[in-house]
């Protein structure tokens, strides 16, 4: 795990002001609302399934562009084979 802070810069499209820092944790960006919250990754779209069924979303990657990975039932997206419910990613 990388723990770097950098300031928060995404460019357009994607939401910054309630992020204060970002950090690539392990080719993926992770963001915090806070120095004490939880490290959140950031998922910038889903596929066509339903909420409750399991699918894919896009998550953003740390040096640009975005990876879709597995989401299930519960929301709880799959990043290297760990399962992250949806208290560690946001939209």
């Amino acid at each position: 795990m990388n723990g770097f802070q950098i300031p928060m810069d995404l460019g357009t499209g994607v939401p910054t002001a309630s992020f204060e820092t970002k950090r690539d944790f392990e080719g993926f960006s992770q963001f915090r609302e806070s120095p004490d919250g939880p490290w959140r990754f950031y998922v910038t779209g889903f596929d066509g399934s339903t909420d409750g069924q399991d699918g894919y979303c896009s998550v953003l990657l740390a040096g640009g562009g975005e990876e879709d990975v597995p989401i299930d039932a519960k929301n709880r997206i799959t990043i290297h084979g760990k399962k992250y419910d949806h208290r560690f990613w946001d939209h």
